[in-house]
Protein backbone atom coordinates (compact mmCIF):
# COMPACT_ATOMS: atom_id res chain seq x y z
CA UNK A 1 0.00 0.00 0.00
CA UNK A 2 2.89 2.37 0.58
CA UNK A 3 4.09 1.66 -2.69
CA UNK A 4 0.98 2.13 -4.35
CA UNK A 5 0.38 5.68 -2.25
CA UNK A 6 3.55 7.30 -3.22
CA UNK A 7 3.28 5.87 -7.00
CA UNK A 8 -0.37 7.99 -7.27
CA UNK A 9 1.62 11.10 -5.36
CA UNK A 10 3.58 11.19 -9.35
CA UNK A 11 0.86 13.55 -10.13
CA UNK A 12 1.56 16.26 -7.34
CA UNK A 13 4.86 17.50 -8.34
CA UNK A 14 5.85 21.20 -8.21
CA UNK A 15 9.01 21.94 -9.37
CA UNK A 16 11.92 24.73 -8.52
CA UNK A 17 14.70 22.93 -9.98
CA UNK A 18 17.12 24.40 -12.38
CA UNK A 19 19.42 22.40 -14.41
CA UNK A 20 20.83 21.71 -17.28
CA UNK A 21 18.85 22.36 -21.25
CA UNK A 22 18.13 18.41 -21.48
CA UNK A 23 17.00 18.06 -17.63
CA UNK A 24 14.73 20.98 -18.02
CA UNK A 25 13.12 19.78 -21.06
CA UNK A 26 12.25 16.66 -19.46
CA UNK A 27 11.16 18.33 -16.23
CA UNK A 28 8.78 20.28 -17.96
CA UNK A 29 6.91 17.80 -20.01
CA UNK A 30 6.73 15.81 -16.68
CA UNK A 31 5.49 18.78 -14.89
CA UNK A 32 3.29 19.78 -17.33
CA UNK A 33 1.42 16.48 -17.73
CA UNK A 34 1.06 16.36 -13.69
CA UNK A 35 -0.40 19.99 -13.92
CA UNK A 36 -3.07 18.70 -16.01
CA UNK A 37 -3.85 15.17 -13.67
CA UNK A 38 -3.81 17.87 -10.45
CA UNK A 39 -6.20 20.30 -11.64
CA UNK A 40 -8.58 16.89 -13.03
CA UNK A 41 -8.22 16.06 -9.39
CA UNK A 42 -9.51 19.04 -7.74
CA UNK A 43 -12.06 19.21 -9.87
CA UNK A 44 -15.19 18.78 -7.81
CA UNK A 45 -17.52 18.58 -10.49
CA UNK A 46 -16.22 15.94 -11.90
CA UNK A 47 -17.22 12.63 -11.19
CA UNK A 48 -14.26 9.42 -10.06
CA UNK A 49 -14.98 7.82 -13.43
CA UNK A 50 -15.09 11.39 -15.63
CA UNK A 51 -11.43 12.07 -13.57
CA UNK A 52 -10.38 8.29 -14.68
CA UNK A 53 -10.34 8.53 -17.96
CA UNK A 54 -9.32 12.18 -18.49
CA UNK A 55 -6.53 11.33 -16.10
CA UNK A 56 -6.14 8.49 -18.73
CA UNK A 57 -5.82 10.84 -21.51
CA UNK A 58 -3.40 13.00 -20.04
CA UNK A 59 -0.88 10.43 -18.51
CA UNK A 60 -0.21 8.75 -21.79
CA UNK A 61 1.81 11.42 -23.45
CA UNK A 62 4.25 11.15 -20.46
CA UNK A 63 4.83 7.36 -19.99
CA UNK A 64 6.43 5.35 -22.40
CA UNK A 65 4.98 1.91 -22.31
CA UNK A 66 6.75 0.37 -25.74
CA UNK A 67 10.30 0.47 -23.63
CA UNK A 68 7.98 -0.20 -20.28
CA UNK A 69 6.37 -2.93 -21.72
CA UNK A 70 9.94 -4.36 -23.37
CA UNK A 71 11.92 -3.70 -19.99
CA UNK A 72 9.72 -5.59 -17.93
CA UNK A 73 10.41 -9.04 -19.47
CA UNK A 74 14.33 -8.25 -20.45
CA UNK A 75 16.54 -8.87 -23.00
CA UNK A 76 16.73 -12.38 -22.38
CA UNK A 77 13.08 -13.62 -22.62
CA UNK A 78 12.13 -10.31 -25.03
CA UNK A 79 14.20 -12.35 -27.78
CA UNK A 80 11.46 -15.30 -27.12
CA UNK A 81 8.70 -12.72 -28.72
CA UNK A 82 7.34 -12.71 -32.19
CA UNK A 83 6.13 -10.06 -33.32
CA UNK A 84 2.62 -10.32 -33.18
CA UNK A 85 3.37 -11.54 -29.43
CA UNK A 86 5.31 -8.19 -28.57
CA UNK A 87 2.48 -6.12 -30.22
CA UNK A 88 0.05 -8.14 -27.66
CA UNK A 89 1.93 -8.37 -24.87
CA UNK A 90 2.68 -4.32 -25.16
CA UNK A 91 -1.15 -3.99 -24.97
CA UNK A 92 -1.89 -5.97 -22.46
CA UNK A 93 0.86 -4.23 -20.41
CA UNK A 94 -0.22 -1.20 -20.93
CA UNK A 95 -4.06 -1.99 -20.11
CA UNK A 96 -2.58 -3.53 -16.55
CA UNK A 97 -0.36 -0.52 -16.03
CA UNK A 98 -2.92 1.88 -16.63
CA UNK A 99 -5.57 -0.11 -14.43
CA UNK A 100 -3.27 -0.04 -11.64
CA UNK A 101 -3.23 3.60 -10.97
CA UNK A 102 -5.85 5.08 -12.00
CA UNK A 103 -7.95 2.08 -9.30
CA UNK A 104 -6.49 3.79 -6.60
CA UNK A 105 -7.25 7.42 -7.69
CA UNK A 106 -9.66 7.56 -4.76
CA UNK A 107 -5.96 7.49 -2.32
CA UNK A 108 -5.50 10.97 -3.43
CA UNK A 109 -4.46 13.34 -1.44
CA UNK A 110 -2.80 16.87 -0.80
CA UNK A 111 1.22 16.10 -0.35
CA UNK A 112 4.17 17.83 -0.68
CA UNK A 113 6.72 16.58 -3.26
CA UNK A 114 10.37 18.63 -3.01
CA UNK A 115 12.73 18.25 -5.87
CA UNK A 116 16.41 16.93 -6.10
CA UNK A 117 18.69 18.44 -9.23
CA UNK A 118 18.22 15.83 -11.73
CA UNK A 119 20.92 14.02 -13.44
CA UNK A 120 21.87 12.68 -16.81
CA UNK A 121 22.52 9.24 -18.16
CA UNK A 122 24.19 8.35 -21.07
CA UNK A 123 22.28 11.88 -22.52
CA UNK A 124 19.53 10.20 -23.53
CA UNK A 125 18.23 9.66 -20.02
CA UNK A 126 17.77 11.75 -17.16
CA UNK A 127 17.35 10.32 -13.82
CA UNK A 128 14.55 12.79 -11.21
CA UNK A 129 14.90 12.46 -7.84
CA UNK A 130 12.74 13.64 -5.37
CA UNK A 131 11.41 13.57 -1.67
CA UNK A 132 7.99 12.88 -0.80
CA UNK A 133 6.81 14.42 2.21
CA UNK A 134 3.55 12.51 3.55
CA UNK A 135 1.55 13.04 7.18
CA UNK A 136 5.40 13.49 8.67
CA UNK A 137 7.13 10.74 6.75
CA UNK A 138 9.73 11.27 3.92
CA UNK A 139 9.76 8.63 1.17
CA UNK A 140 12.50 8.53 -1.72
CA UNK A 141 10.68 8.35 -5.15
CA UNK A 142 12.80 8.21 -8.34
CA UNK A 143 12.16 9.17 -11.54
CA UNK A 144 13.70 7.73 -14.84
CA UNK A 145 12.89 9.18 -18.45
CA UNK A 146 14.23 8.76 -21.87
CA UNK A 147 14.15 10.65 -25.12
CA UNK A 148 13.36 8.81 -28.34
CA UNK A 149 11.11 9.31 -31.01
CA UNK A 150 7.99 10.38 -29.28
CA UNK A 151 10.07 12.87 -27.13
CA UNK A 152 10.73 12.52 -23.40
CA UNK A 153 8.76 9.33 -21.58
CA UNK A 154 8.96 7.86 -18.45
CA UNK A 155 10.39 4.46 -18.83
CA UNK A 156 10.73 3.40 -14.65
CA UNK A 157 9.76 4.84 -10.85
CA UNK A 158 11.53 3.60 -8.05
CA UNK A 159 9.88 4.12 -4.80
CA UNK A 160 12.39 3.81 -1.65
CA UNK A 161 14.59 1.86 -3.75
CA UNK A 162 11.79 -0.52 -5.56
CA UNK A 163 11.52 -0.60 -8.81
CA UNK A 164 8.05 -0.73 -10.75
CA UNK A 165 9.72 -2.57 -14.20
CA UNK A 166 11.55 -5.08 -11.90
CA UNK A 167 8.64 -5.66 -9.86
CA UNK A 168 7.02 -6.60 -13.02
CA UNK A 169 10.00 -8.51 -14.62
CA UNK A 170 9.49 -10.78 -11.24
CA UNK A 171 6.33 -11.66 -11.90
CA UNK A 172 6.14 -12.46 -15.61
CA UNK A 173 9.54 -14.29 -15.60
CA UNK A 174 8.10 -16.10 -12.84
CA UNK A 175 5.71 -17.39 -15.65
CA UNK A 176 8.23 -17.73 -18.28
CA UNK A 177 10.61 -19.57 -16.48
CA UNK A 178 8.02 -22.87 -16.29
CA UNK A 179 6.10 -21.95 -19.34
CA UNK A 180 5.90 -19.95 -22.86
CA UNK A 181 4.99 -17.18 -23.82
CA UNK A 182 1.85 -17.86 -24.60
CA UNK A 183 1.43 -19.09 -21.29
CA UNK A 184 2.08 -15.78 -19.98
CA UNK A 185 -0.29 -13.91 -22.91
CA UNK A 186 -2.95 -16.38 -21.93
CA UNK A 187 -2.35 -15.37 -17.70
CA UNK A 188 -2.68 -11.50 -19.02
CA UNK A 189 -5.58 -11.80 -20.75
CA UNK A 190 -7.56 -13.94 -18.08
CA UNK A 191 -6.56 -10.85 -16.03
CA UNK A 192 -7.49 -8.11 -18.05
CA UNK A 193 -11.25 -10.03 -18.40
CA UNK A 194 -11.88 -10.54 -14.99
CA UNK A 195 -10.85 -7.11 -13.97
CA UNK A 196 -13.68 -5.84 -16.84
CA UNK A 197 -15.81 -8.28 -15.47
CA UNK A 198 -15.59 -6.46 -12.12
CA UNK A 199 -16.00 -3.46 -13.33
CA UNK A 200 -19.57 -4.24 -15.09
CA UNK A 201 -20.77 -5.52 -12.10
Amino acid sequence: MKMISCFLLFFLFLSSVVAADVETEAEKILKSSVDKVFTVMLDKEMTLDQKKIKVIEITDTVFGYPLMAKLSIGKKHWSEFNTEQRAEFTKLFTDAFRRFYVDKLDLFSNEEVVFKPATVVKGKKVQIPTMLLSNGKKYSILYKMSNGKTGWRIYDITIEGVSLIHTYRSQYNHILASGKVEDLLVKMREMKEEKEGNKEL
